[in-house]
């Protein structure tokens, strides 16, 4: 799988999530609140995942932020993605896992922001 070329700089590409929601404020306010709802239950199946689930968690939140165009979340799940199945003592996962944990704190306080 080739990395993507998404500019990791953006938190949030609000022109994308215009596009997304054809403009339209409140279906993109709603969109927001469902991915803050949604996305620590795929970090929560990410921590628990005991190899298997792995890959499927992080595609998941990849293409979750993705289709709201937070670049620089779904640049940290593709990576996590890339892992593959890893095993739940593999010490790649916790680095990876803190990165995505920051990264979502970093999208909520910009979403928050308004």
């Amino acid at each position: 799988m080739a990395e993507s070329d998404w500019d990791e700089s953006v938190v949030l590409d609000r022109e994308h999530l215009k596009g997304y929601t054809g403009g339209d404020a409140y279906l993109a306010r709603d969109v927001l609140k469902i991915f803050l709802d949604n996305a620590p239950l795929y970090l929560d199946a990410l921590s628990s995942a005991e190899g298997d689930g792995w890959r499927s968690s992080a595609h998941k939140l990849k293409g979750a932020a993705r289709g709201i165009g937070a670049w620089r979340l779904a640049r940290a799940a593709e990576r996590a993605e890339m892992l593959g199945e890893p095993a739940a003592n593999d010490p790649r996962r916790g680095p990876i896992l803190d990165t995505l944990k920051e990264r979502l704190a970093e999208l909520e306080g910009v979403i928050n922001a308004g």
